[in-house]
């Protein structure tokens, strides 16, 4: 009889199975507690995968008992893991949050996105958070030259002017947006990106790839200035050094009742007299070289944060936001012929009022909002020490705008968002000596409407994202035009309707590993110089075609938590490249005759181990070919694109001491386009120390450019030696 009961238990284990656990669930909207549909449901490390049904619920069964890391993910709401102990049956219920998906063309929302959902889109980018930077002695262009695929190029010094491209791009091919408004003027020459104080600064994107991110050809950089926050909270910082640097900063911000205020106030001196080689004027003549300081080269300026923010019940925001900048900087010129008194002053604001309301209609989210921005520079060089002739003139950029967006959810599986902006910038240039200025007052009127796509793939294994953009376009100048005699003489006006296309995918191959893809056509419109030329020897051209690129990438992404690896490789041709050719011995005049092509891959790691150790890094190789029809410049490399380019940073946590160590080297660099000037390779090395004390102050040391390396991006302006900064933060 025992023997019976031992053979029957034995054939019941012989046919249960050992995998005899499951888990059955329901998922819900947080706020209307409705079901939702087609949310993937993975179960984290395995091959488990499944989708809601119409009542929201899913199942996985045959599962072992133990604990079990769910991760829902949905294209309108953000993505939660939620971790199981199973036994036998374990029933949950699980409530999603909507989130509006930061789609790449419409990602001028002034809120910040977090890193994560940038990188689920198609879009190859780079986010740089403020927790990277602070207490750093660094610079906004010093920061974004650290970045993946990026190149900036200074004059030397803190404040100089210093200008960024992405992928082999042009400045003027890189679009650049402060908190969603485009800082681009239509006098052309790139964003300067020392007049965007880093103290100010809460997340920057870089997107590489055109039309990634906004309609730049080359790409484009969102700076996103610091948030508002009901929790009071004010900070002071400081620092010295090298050069007698100076800088101070101070925050204070809080909240009251529905209403929200942020302050950010920061002071920046320098004399930039730092020594370098001087050549005398004799580049291959080594016997006359002198050690020489960098002269009139002083740099002071103070700026200013304010925003506030006003919530109505849950779903409807009133902000403001006012930054406001003032700037003297000195130009010594070149560095074997340095003037002594040439300087610019500049004063620059830029006002925003924004209405959001994020329950319009039937879950559309609406943002208005109205900007004017205001930028006046007054360059002085009464000794004409720089350029041609005495020198006192004013330049006045206004720009006036308004923009309208919504955002909505259709059948649970595509993100629509649509804009319009109406946009109207002026250009006044005025001077104290001579008798009218050089440049034309100009005007630009732009009418844009975009409208984007972000749809679910079936099996919720990625997203297809499209985009397009419709700009139209009227510029025009007045005054008496000093070219009438010429058969080539400018018109007063130019008009153009300009289309931009773009299109991405992203697919989920596993757990953590992507793939990307995108392709885009782009544009680039002249701007007023080369259209209108100037009084002097440029004769504009308004027949000039807009700039166009063509472009892809693809690669793949892997991101586990503490290793992210990615790896893209890029290809974008330039057409009908702007390019100034001398019609006489007098005047020349811009004309399409250029084309581009440049290609190549790029790589970024980074790896933490444990909580002590960081290490990250990025590499990009890429070959820019002119390929213009001016037979002694075909097949040349591109000036200031390095094929070449490799950063390294290495971070330990030892208590309350941090230290950092980086590595910069760039090779195969040229500083004009016939390859002539070629740029030694260069090697810089820096290395700091940050120490937290218990009374809230920390206390950093930072040297740059440890092994004093003799370094320009332009050929008569170095670029500082060694340096040595000590700051104190107190929060």
């Amino acid at each position: 009889m025992n023997m019976m009961r031992f053979i029957i238990v034995l054939i019941l284990c012989a046919n249960t199975p050992l995998w005899a656990a499951q888990i059955v669930g329901r998922v819900a909207d947080a706020e209307t507690r409705m079901p939702i549909e087609s949310v993937r449901v993975r179960v984290l490390n395995t091959d488990f995968v499944t989708q809601t049904d119409g009542d929201g619920r899913f199942a996985f069964s045959n599962l072992m008992s133990g604990s079990y890391t769910l991760v829902l993910t949905h294209v309108a709401y953000d993505v939660v893991q939620r971790t199981v102990r199973v036994t036998q049956t374990a029933e949950v219920f699980i409530a999603l949050s909507h989130r509006m998906l930061p789609l790449d063309e419409f990602s001028v929302i002034a809120d910040p996105i977090g890193a994560s959902d940038i990188h689920r889109n198609p879009a190859y980018a780079t986010v740089i958070t403020r927790a990277s930077f602070e207490g750093r002695e660094t610079t906004l262009p010093d920061v974004l030259a650290e970045a993946t695929g990026v190149h900036v190029k200074r004059l030397g010094g803190l404040g100089t002017f210093s200008t960024l491209s992405l992928r082999g791009s042009s400045a003027d091919q890189v679009e650049v947006y402060l908190d969603g408004i485009l800082l681009n003027t239509a006098f052309g020459g790139g964003v300067d990106l020392s007049n965007l104080p880093l103290a100010h600064v809460g997340q920057i994107e870089v997107y590489r790839g055109a039309g990634a991110g906004g309609n730049g050809l080359g790409g484009t950089v969102h700076v996103r200035t610091r948030q508002t926050q009901r929790r009071w909270f004010h900070g002071v910082r400081g620092s010295w050094g090298a050069f007698d640097t100076r800088l101070l900063s101070g925050v204070f911000a809080g909240g009251f009742g529905q209403s929200e205020f942020l302050v950010v106030a920061d002071y920046a001196h320098s004399d930039n007299d730092f020594g370098f080689l001087d050549d005398n004027g004799t580049e291959y003549n080594a016997d006359d070289d002198v050690w020489s300081r960098r002269q009139n080269n002083d740099h002071r300026s103070f700026n200013i944060l304010g925003k506030w923010r006003r919530t109505f019940g849950e779903d409807r925001i009133l902000s403001v936001h006012e930054t406001a900048y003032w700037k003297y900087q000195g130009m010594p010129g070149i560095s074997n012929n340095q003037s002594q008194n040439a300087h610019l002053d500049a004063f620059q604001t830029m006002t925003e009022v924004a209405y959001e309301d994020r329950a319009f209609f039937r879950g559309i989210n609406t943002r208005q909002s109205l900007y004017v921005t205001h930028v006046r520079e007054r360059f002085r060089d009464l000794d004409g020490e720089i350029g041609i002739g005495r020198q006192d003139n004013d330049y006045l950029t206004r720009t006036y705008g308004w923009q309208s967006r919504l955002q909505t959810v259709l059948f649970s599986r595509c993100d629509i968002a649509a804009a319009i902006g109406l946009h109207r910038e002026t250009y006044l240039p005025t001077t104290r000596i001579r008798s009218v200025a050089s440049l034309f007052d100009s005007q630009r009127w732009i009418f844009s409407s975009r409208l984007g796509l972000d749809i679910s793939l079936p099996g919720e294994i990625g997203i297809w994202s499209f985009g397009a953009e419709q700009r139209r376009i009227h510029s025009s100048f007045t005054g008496a035009n000093p070219f009438n005699f010429s058969p080539l003489a400018p018109d007063s006006a130019n008009a153009r309707g300009l289309t931009s296309l773009r299109s991405g995918v992203r697919l989920d191959l596993a757990s953590f590993m992507m793939f990307k893809a995108n392709a885009g056509r782009v544009f680039r419109v002249p701007s007023f110089y080369e259209l209108f030329g100037d009084r002097g020897g440029v004769v504009g051209n308004v027949n000039l075609r807009p700039e166009y690129g063509l472009t892809w990438d693809a690669g793949l992404r892997y991101a586990d938590g503490t290793t992210t690896l990615e790896g893209a490789f890029f290809d974008h041709r330039y057409e009908d490249l702007i390019q100034f050719v001398h019609t006489s011995q007098a005047t020349s005049r811009p004309v399409n005759i250029g084309k581009a092509r440049v290609y190549g891959f790029e790589m970024t790691a980074q790896r933490r181990f444990g909580s002590r150790v960081d290490l990250s890094g990025n590499y990009t190789y890429q070959k820019a070919i002119d390929k213009s029809e001016i037979p002694h410049l075909t097949g040349n490399i591109l000036p200031n694109r390095p094929p070449h380019a490799l950063f390294v940073r290495a971070t330990m946590r030892l208590g309350r001491c941090t230290v950092f160590y980086d590595y910069a080297f760039e090779d195969g660099n040229f500083l004009d386009r016939a390859n002539r000037r070629p740029l030694i390779s260069r090697h810089v090395h820096n290395a700091g120390v940050k120490v937290d004390t218990r009374m809230r102050l920390h206390i950093g040391l930072e040297v740059k450019n440890l092994t004093g390396a003799q370094i320009a991006d332009t050929w008569g302006y170095p670029l500082p030696g060694r340096a040595v900064f000590v700051s104190v933060n107190a929060d």
